[in-house]
């Protein structure tokens, strides 16, 4: 349905705003992007040029141009929830331009879902329950919330302090590697330091950017995905000289750093306890709405369920290609339901299921602990499993094909 004839001075009174809000959450990709905004401005009689790259969008009607620059970055997730309700009712013809224009403002506006401590709980939960899926052991347990209650108050520090915000990854890095270290050099703990560390700082791994990167790299956006992945290894460098630094002020061997498994004790119940928990993480830490948290944590559930599976049958670069397949089909088809949240809000969480920094992050600090073989290994499972699930979330895309109405997001 065509809305009612709408000038392109109005027309970029909307587009504006939405191209620069789309820009700072477009680890979704740059692709969908542009199909956003060029749908809108078809609803509304008029044709124009979009182009996004990784921080930056250039926007083209008629004789006058917009460009735009932003950090990417996860947006809330419950505007991401609103503007699909408000799109989907652009593409039904119900709004003007300028009722639209204010609904897209009033979403932008809209504060983060959670407060501050539930948000600090919120990052505790998520590095506790991911812990669990990197080591199912009570120490596991009892290390990740104190190290995810000390990277909590960072962040939510670090909220509106841009000077804070930069240096949070390295200070987070540094405090997490010099309390688990100094535990290790109590004795105090069992196994090798590395997995007691990564779970901490797994807010911070770019495995959305990483994956973003590749996915964009296969369809042939080289730019933006190029951008992605010299982004993502950036910042996992500078989440290893976190480690290394620590090291020296503690003034121990840079071996310490090392990556042993250590046996689980938590049992089945626990291991997937923690994936619970890990979803409630997700709801607090990224301003998830309630209703959206059953959906969102049934295909965590289900991601996790559908890789182990894979996993244990064919080996785990099958088993995170059969985990993205499921997810990222799973969330097409739940997206497109009108009731139901958009694909975003339902795949980010099942997303760090399966994202692939870790092992990148794992593998970096084992070679700064002398253990390059480890290191190498742990980069090259980093690439192996981020083409498994870029490949994997084309392959599902391709499979489901376009949704209608199109103008309703799928993220």
């Amino acid at each position: 349905m065509t809305a009612p004839a709408t000038t392109e001075d109005e027309l970029l009174d909307l587009l504006g705003p939405l191209t620069e809000w789309l820009l700072a959450g477009s680890f979704e990709g740059t692709l969908r992007c542009e199909q956003i905004v060029r749908e809108v401005a078809g609803v509304y009689g008029h044709r124009v040029e979009a182009t996004f790259l990784a921080d930056a969008a250039l926007l083209t009607l008629g004789g006058r141009a917009l460009s735009f620059a932003r950090e990417p970055g996860v947006p809330p997730l419950h505007q991401v929830s609103r503007a699909k309700i408000l799109l989907g009712e652009i593409a039904r013809g119900g709004l003007t331009a300028r009722e639209a224009t204010a609904r897209l403002a009033a979403l932008r506006a809209a504060p983060v879902r959670w407060s501050k401590p539930w948000r600090v709980l919120g990052l505790v939960a998520f590095t506790v329950g991911f812990g669990i899926s990197v080591q199912a052991t009570w120490q596991q347990v009892a290390v990740s919330a104190a190290t995810g209650l000390l990277v909590g108050l960072i962040v939510v520090a670090g909220a509106g302090r841009r000077r804070l915000l930069l240096v949070s990854p390295f200070l987070a890095s540094l405090l997490v590697s010099a309390v688990v270290l100094t535990l290790y050099e109590r004795d105090l703990l069992t196994g090798g330091p590395i997995q007691l560390i990564v779970p901490a700082l797994f807010y911070f791994i770019p495995g959305d950017a990483i994956t973003a990167g590749a996915l964009e790299l296969a369809s042939n956006r080289m730019t933006a995905g190029a951008a992605r992945l010299v982004y993502s290894v950036a910042v996992l460098l500078v989440l290893a000289f976190g480690a290394l630094v620590a090291t020296v002020l503690l003034q121990v061997p840079q071996g310490d750093l090392y990556d042993v498994p250590v046996d689980a004790n938590l049992g089945l119940l626990g291991v997937w306890g923690g994936w619970v928990l890990f979803a409630a993480g997700v709801m607090l830490t990224f301003s998830m709405a309630p209703r959206d948290f059953p959906w969102a944590l049934g295909l965590i559930l289900f991601t996790a369920a559908v890789a182990e599976l894979a996993t244990r049958a064919f080996g785990d670069p099958f088993g995170t290609f059969a985990g993205a397949v499921a997810m990222m089909t799973a969330s097409l088809l739940l997206g497109r339901r009108t009731a139901g949240p958009p694909a975003y809000v339902l795949y980010l969480g099942a997303f760090y299921v399966l994202t692939p920094g870790s092992h990148g992050l794992r593998g970096l600090e084992s070679w700064i602990g002398g253990h390059p073989v480890q290191g190498v290994a742990g980069i090259a499972d980093m690439v192996s499993l981020l083409v498994a699930i870029a490949v994997g979330m084309l392959v599902a895309a391709a499979a489901v094909g376009p949704r209608r109405p199109r103008t309703v997001p799928q993220g």
